[in-house]
């Protein structure tokens, strides 16, 4: 098993694209006023929250109709201002049964990420950076379409609103304005709809460096789960290149600090096997 491609699948599905790093609340700008920058922003500061838990179906499906599943837990919790830790345990297909990663997202210190494989034994693997334009372990997703990036390194193109499924959605194209991210993605631009009335991002279209739509990520089975705070219990992104589909479905989810324990975010947890429960 390649550990690279393993450990940034891992570290994609549990670090959502936008609601990872969600600024502090402020009052929102009346909707027709905001930019798209401001947008974007909106939607990690209303469905960001300290401590999440899920389970999660992974399930890939090959241009001939093949499926294969994988089932997952995801934990993430909020340890201090800028500070966020993250942990992802894959529980079935058997040969990568407790194969987990640990992220730590660190305000003033550099990232680290730890990979464990059991089959390999020892201890947690620390591993750095990796090729964003790579699909990962099987799936449609590339690692930078699973990692978070800084919204001051990108530019934001509000467009004209669209009707999408019947509902009013914002609609904003995205390119790297950072030098670095620039030599680093394989898109020119991704395109955004934001449905105005719950700031939920539905769709994300992406495009190569030829402008040519390549892929694109949707949501559905949206529901509101407190105040304002919305989650989409599936995420499908299809690639019309390769003719292959990915699926996450959320089968479980919890917001209470019990179900992250923080003694879950260390190596000494993954080598006692304690993170498979």
């Amino acid at each position: 098993m390649d550990i690279r491609k393993l450990v940034f699948f891992l570290i994609g599905l549990l670090l959502p694209a936008i609601v990872a790093a969600a600024p502090s609340k402020k009052e929102t700008k009346p909707a027709a006023e905001m930019s798209g920058k401001e947008i974007y922003e909106e939607i990690a500061k209303r469905h960001g929250r300290p401590t999440e838990f899920e389970i999660q179906k992974i399930t890939l499906t090959d241009s001939k109709g093949a499926e294969e599943v994988r089932d997952v837990k995801r934990y993430s919790r909020t340890v201090g201002p800028g500070e966020h830790r993250y942990l992802m345990v894959f529980h079935s297909p058997p040969p990568i049964r407790g194969a987990a990663t640990i992220t730590w997202k660190r305000r003033f210190k550099k990232d680290g990420q730890w990979i464990y494989l059991p089959a390999t034994g020892g201890k947690p693997i620390r591993l750095v950076g990796g090729g964003k334009k790579n699909y990962v372990m099987g799936t449609d997703f590339t690692a930078e379409d699973l990692a978070s990036e800084s919204s001051d390194k990108m530019t934001f193109e509000r467009q004209e609103n669209e009707i999408l499924n019947g509902k009013a959605h914002f609609v904003i194209d995205i390119s790297p304005k950072d030098a670095e991210l620039k030599a680093e993605t394989g898109y020119k631009r991704r395109r955004l709809w934001i449905d105005k009335e719950n700031f939920v991002l539905m769709r994300t279209d992406y495009f190569d460096w030829r402008d040519t739509l390549i892929k694109r990520q949707t949501a559905s089975g949206v529901k509101k789960i407190e105040d304002d705070m919305w989650r989409a219990d599936t995420q499908t992104m299809e690639n019309f290149k390769d003719g292959h589909k990915t699926r996450v479905e959320v089968i479980e989810r919890k917001f209470d600090a019990d179900s992250v324990p923080l003694d879950l975010f260390f190596e000494r947890t993954l080598i006692s096997g304690d993170h498979v429960r």
